[in-house]
């Protein structure tokens, strides 16, 4: 599965015409493609993963790619980040330390999540990596440090029974939906909530996977 090609160019065409700031890196080499499925440290275990195709894709183009829109003095911004910042922003706001718990020995886990890109403040756009699909994609799910989307350690079962369904499907689905936010004339209400952990609730609720018009 490529990237859409149409969303990386409607992108390209509104940071032309002055509507967003588009700043990309050169493509991403082998090494840091395998920086990324590497050099992630859990607090426990381990996570095994491999860079799905259509994020391959992108990494093709931009290692690193930063795309921020302004509008009335209301910043909108979300940043695929480069092989470090991918193990830094998991381990720091994504991956739980050990025996964290809402009841008593119901120990929870978010080993399960990559962050692939910054969503503002303390939230993070992340793969479930125990979910690959047939053709090597995984779900994409909104995390936020103060609402993680956690699994219980003990079973795998979710924490949050609505997390069953991913917010989108796979990284393809995520960068058109992306894309189609930030280049809108009417941007979706939810991408005012971007960065907070209000929108964790509104995902859960399938206002992503509506596109706003829940």
């Amino acid at each position: 599965m490529a990237i859409p090609r149409d969303a990386l160019s409607d992108l390209r065409r509104a940071a032309s015409a002055g509507l967003l700031d588009l700043d990309g890196s050169g493509p991403a080499s082998p090494e840091a493609v395998r920086a990324r499925e590497t050099l992630l440290a859990p607090h426990s275990g381990t996570v095994a993963w491999s860079v799905p195709p259509s994020y391959r894709a992108l990494l093709a183009e931009h290692n690193r790619l930063r795309c921020r829109r302004e509008d009335d003095d209301r910043e909108r911004e979300f940043v695929l980040v480069d092989e470090e910042e991918l193990v830094g922003l998991t381990a720091e706001l994504v991956h739980l330390p050990e025996g964290v718990s809402r009841e008593p020995g119901r120990y929870l886990s978010t080993d399960h999540l990559v962050g692939f890109a910054e969503a503002g403040y303390e939230a993070v756009w992340c793969f479930d990596v125990t979910q690959p699909g047939h053709d090597g994609e995984y779900p994409v799910y909104y995390h936020h440090q103060d609402e993680p989307r956690a699994r219980c350690l003990a079973d795998g079962a979710w924490e949050e029974q609505a997390d069953t369904v991913p917010d989108f499907p796979s990284f393809a689905a995520w960068f058109e939906a992306m894309a189609a936010a930030f280049t809108s004339a009417q941007p979706p209400a939810w991408l005012d909530e971007m960065g907070a952990p209000t929108l964790v609730g509104l995902a859960r609720d399938g206002i992503l996977r509506t596109g706003g018009r829940h």
